[in-house]
């Protein structure tokens, strides 16, 4: 064999284990907002209205696939691979800017989307109303749980978290009518065993933010990525929607393996 076809042979086989590397690298990005609203200057966590409508347009335009948490879970159980360029939208807490500002964009674009629910504020100054609750759910967004105070969970007893767990399912199931089957840590506060026990209060999975199980898609550890007001940026949208955030941010730390759970 001469050198230009050694040459290209080793190229080829450098490419066929870089596109297998970035097919091992790749998960579907399970997005994770707060409040929608013109509050960015007080919190990172405040993404403007003109920013999310800007961003689900971006979905909608480069032809992303919106799984709900639940198709994508239900994927992950049968062992069957989500479509590339998918994409999950869930929201954190209940704040009542998640109805009257991002639920109307997600209609318009046909959107399904999650929201996780702390059921004590339910009804209070700034979060959902009940009847908000009832006609999300009814309409395309899955409303799931997150506890009833919103506790650190690896502080806690394990009765209490036992309680935590089953009173803010009841309470959802309750409001909508519907089996509540998903549950996020509050603060990202995951732990093996509190994985174990919301798996026994009925729950088919839970997620987290930064803290790792035992796998990217461990059903009880689902990470997920924050979308901030950096996200202004629709290049930095891009990135986190790409499916290789996550280990672009192991791999600029340098070692994933230093996470530790909490």
């Amino acid at each position: 064999m001469n050198l230009l076809k050694r040459r290209y042979l080793l190229g080829l086989i450098g490419f066929a284990i870089l596109l297998l590397a970035l097919d091992r690298a790749y998960v579907t990005p399970i997005l994770l907002y707060q409040h929608i609203d013109d509050h960015g200057y007080r919190s990172k966590l405040s993404v403007s209205p003109e920013s999310f409508a800007r961003q689900m347009e971006f979905l909608k335009t480069h032809r992303y696939r919106v799984l709900s948490l639940s198709d994508y879970v239900h994927l992950l159980r049968d062992k069957k691979r989500p479509p590339r360029k998918s994409v999950v939208i869930t929201f954190d807490d209940g704040y009542d800017d998640n109805f009257s500002k991002a639920y109307p964009v997600l209609r318009k674009m046909d959107f399904p989307a999650t929201v996780f629910v702390q059921t004590g504020e339910v009804g209070a100054p700034g979060y959902l109303m009940p009847e908000d609750l009832a006609i999300m759910s009814d309409n395309g967004v899955e409303i799931q749980s997150h506890t009833v105070t919103h506790p650190f969970l690896p502080d806690v007893e394990p009765a209490a978290v036992e309680k935590e767990l089953a009173d803010s399912k009841a309470a959802l199931e309750g409001i909508t009518e519907k089996p509540v089957s998903l549950f996020a840590y509050p603060g990202g506060g995951y732990t093996p065993e509190i994985a174990r026990l919301a798996e026994k209060a009925g729950y088919e999975a839970a997620v987290t933010t930064n803290r790792r199980g035992r796998g990217p898609l461990d059903l009880f550890a689902l990470r997920r990525i924050r979308v901030t007001r950096t996200a202004d940026n629709l290049f930095v949208f891009w990135l986190q929607t790409s499916g290789f955030f996550n280990r672009i941010e192991e791999w600029r730390r340098g070692d994933e393996h230093k996470e530790q759970n909490v």
